[in-house]
C-alpha cells in the first residue's frame, strides 16, 4: 500500500504537537495542516530541560537564540551535574559532570584512556575530574560562567552546538503557534475531540469534534500525549513497558522563586539522588523549575513530597530555605514509561508522549519529539508525500531502535551505582534486571562488539571484558562510568602493557601534569567571563 500524503491533522497541541506543526509547515510548505486541540486540556508541563539534539531542531527551522528564547524565559545548558547516584556521603556530596559536545583530544595520545591509566597509577585522582579532563568547558561551568568562545580561549568547546537550554516548554510551543505556524496559514481548530471515524481496513478517516467540526485527513499525527488518543485508544497498538527496567513511575514538580538569581541561575540541569528517587533542579530566567521522580513502589505520594521538601530545605547544593521548601505548591505526576510496539499505524504516526517516554534522566522528553518529528518529515520529502509500507517500517524500526537504545542507556546510571543505603537503591542498582534482548547482544549477527555501540550496562560489561578499554567510540556512557567511579584498567595488567610497550608510570603522569597546568591557565581566563546570568541579560533578555 502506498499513502499519498497531501494534507495532515494533527491532534492535540502544547510543545510536541506545535513542534510537530513548525517543522511541517517550514519543510513541507505544500502540504494542508490542521491542528485540533481541546482548550480543556492542561498539558503535563514538565519537560523543561533539552540535550544538544535540539540544536539540529533549530537550526533546521532557521531559528537563532535570539528569535525565541526571551519569550520562553530560557536559559543555556551545558551539562548534566548527578549528585550523590555513585553513593550516598555523609560529609560533602558526590558529583560528577556528563557535558555536551566531542572529546578533546589535542595533548591527549591516547583519548579517553588516558585519564584511566592515570587515575589507575595515581588513585587519589577524583573522579568528578574525568570530564574537565576532556572538556574545559566544564571548568566553565562549574565556576557558571558562559561564552561565545569566538576566541577559542575555552579549549574544544563550541557554543553553536555544544549547549543546550533550559525553557519553559509550554511558552515555546505557544510561541512556535505563533510565530512559525498560524503565520504560514494552516488552520487551527480549538475544539475537543469527540470520534474517531475509521475505515474498513481501520485507517482514521476523519475526526469529529464534539462542536461539530469534520476534519479529514491523508495523514493524522497524535500528539495527545499519554492519552494516545489515535495509536492506543483508537488502533489499540500494543504498548511495551519499561516498569521491569525503569522503576520511576511518579514525578512531584513545582516551581520556587529566585533569592539570588545570579548565582541560583546555573548553567547547567542537577540532578541529586535522594532516599527512593531523584531530584532535578532546571532554572529558567523568571524562576526554578524542580521535581522529585520516585518509585511509587518505595514510597507513598505522601513520603515522596515529604522527602522532596526535606531535600529542598537542607540541600547542599543549593541555597537552603525552609520558607520556599514549605510554601511551595507542587503538582504530582504518573509516569507511563515506555514505547508503543510501532510509531506509524496505518495512516496514524505518534509522536511525544503520545508514542513513548522515558524517565526523565537524561532530558529525552523535547528530545522524542524533535527526533520523531524530524524523521517523519524526512520520510514525507523524500518521495514528495508518496510513502510506501517499506518507508513506514524504516521509521518504526528507526525510532524504536533510538529509544530502547536512549533507555538502556538510563538504565545504565542505575547499574552503576553503588548506593545501597534504602530499599529503593539497593533494588534499582542490584535487582533490576536489564534486557541484553533490547541492547542488541542476542542479535549481532556475527557483528564484533568492538564494532557495536555501547547502549547498556550489559553492552558495556562485554565491551570491557573483552578489550579493558573504553575508546571515544563510546559516548557518555563513559562520563557515567567514570564519575560512577568504575576503571577498566587493572593495575596488574597495566605492569604488563608497560612491560610490553615500553610506557612508564612517569611519562603518564607528565601527561596529567600537563593538563593540570594546563587548568591553571583556564581557569585564569574563565574568572574574566560574564556568569551565566550576566550572558543572558546582555545577549538575550538585554535588560
Amino acid at each position: 500500500m502506498h499513502h499519498n500524503v497531501k494534507s495532515i491533522c494533527i491532534v492535540g497541541g502544547g510543545s510536541s504537537g506545535w513542534m510537530t506543526a513548525a517543522a511541517i509547515t517550514k519543510l513541507l510548505p505544500n502540504i494542508k495542516l490542521t491542528l485540533v486541540e481541546s482548550p480543556g486540556i492542561p498539558t503535563i508541563g514538565v519537560g523543561e530541560s533539552t540535550i544538544g539534539h535540539i540544536n539540529q531542531f533549530l537550526s533546521m527551522l532557521g531559528l537563532k537564540d535570539e528569535d525565541w528564547m526571551a519569550a520562553c524565559n530560557a536559559t543555556y545548558k551545558t551539562s548534566i551535574k548527578f549528585i550523590d547516584f555513585r553513593e550516598n556521603p555523609k560529609e560533602e556530596p558526590h558529583k560528577f559532570h556528563y557535558p555536551f559536545g566531542i572529546f578533546d583530544f589535542t595533548d591527549k595520545p591516547r583519548g579517553p584512556m588516558e585519564w584511566f591509566l592515570a587515575k589507575a597509577d595515581n588513585p587519589e585522582i577524583p573522579n568528578e575530574n574525568f570530564a574537565e579532563f576532556y572538556h574545559d568547558a566544564i571548568l566553565m561551568t562549574d565556576k557558571n560562567k558562559l561564552t561565545r568562545n569566538e576566541d577559542f580561549k575555552v579549549r574544544g568547546f563550541n557554543f553553536k552546538s555544544d549547549t543546550a537550554y533550559h525553557m519553559d516548554a509550554g511558552l515555546f510551543g505557544e510561541w512556535l503557534r505563533d510565530n512559525m505556524c498560524l503565520p504560514k496559514g494552516m488552520t487551527h481548530v480549538l475544539e475537543t475531540v469527540d470520534k474517531v471515524v475509521q475505515r474498513e481496513d481501520a485507517s482514521v478517516e476523519k475526526i469529529i469534534t464534539k462542536e461539530g467540526s469534520h476534519i479529514y485527513a491523508d495523514l493524522f499525527i497524535d500528539c495527545s500525549g499519554f492519552r494516545s488518543i489515535l495509536l492506543e485508544q483508537t488502533l489499540n497498538e500494543p504498548f511495551i513497558s519499561f516498569h521491569d527496567t525503569l522503576l520511576n513511575d511518579r514525578a512531584i514538580a513545582t516551581v520556587i522563586p529566585y533569592i539570588d538569581r545570579e548565582t541560583e541561575m546555573e548553567n547547567y540541569t542537577s540532578c541529586t539522588a535522594i532516599e527512593a528517587g531523584w531530584v532535578w533542579n532546571i532554572p529558567l530566567w523568571n524562576r526554578i523549575g524542580t521535581g522529585y521522580v520516585y518509585s511509587s513502589k518505595h514510597a507513598t505520594p505522601e513520603e515522596a513530597e515529604a522527602q522532596f521538601r526535606k531535600h529542598l530545605q537542607s540541600n547542599r547544593m543549593l541555597f537552603p530555605d525552609a520558607e520556599r521548601a514549605n510554601n511551595c505548591e507542587v503538582r504530582h505526576i504518573k509516569i507511563k514509561h515506555g514505547v508503543h510496539k510501532r510509531a506509524w499505524v496505518k495512516n496514524v504516526v505518534g509522536i511525544g508522549l503520545a508514542n513513548g517516554f522515558i524517565e526523565p534522566l537524561e532530558s529525552t522528553g523535547l528530545m522524542l519529539t524533535h527526533e520523531g518529528v524530524i524523521k517523519l518529515c524526512s520520510t514525507l520529502t523524500m518521495r514528495n508525500g508518496i510513502v510506501s509500507n517499506y518507508d513506514v517500517d524504516l521509521f518504526n524500526v528507526g525510532f524504536q531502535e533510538q529509544i530502547l537504545g536512549f533507555k538502556d542507556f538510563i538504565s545504565q546510571h542505575y547499574a552503576l551505582s553503588m548506593r545501597n543505603d534504602t530499599p529503593y537503591w539497593k533494588e534499582v542498582s542490584n535487582d533490576v534486571e536489564y534486557s541484553r534482548a533490547l541492547s542488541g547482544l542476542s542479535n549481532l549477527s556475527g557483528v564484533s562488539i568492538l564494532d557495536h555501540d555501547i547502549r547498556s550496562s550489559s553492552d558495556l560489561s562485554v565491551r570491557l571484558h573483552r578489550t579493558r578499554r573504553f575508546d571515544n567510540n563510546m559516548g557518555g556512557i563513559i562520563y557515567i562510568a567514570a564519575g560512577m567511579g568504575y576503571n577498566p584498567v587493572e593495575p596488574n595488567f597495566l605492569r604488563y602493557e608497560d612491560d610490553r610497550i615500553g610506557e612508564t608510570p612517569e611519562m603518564r603522569k607528565q601527561v596529567y601534569e600537563t593538563w593540570l597546568s594546563h587548568k591553571e591557565e583556564a581557569l585564569r581566563h574563565i574568572d574574566t567571563l560574564p556568569t551565566h546570568y550576566e550572558f543572558l541579560r546582555d545577549n538575550i533578555y538585554k535588560s
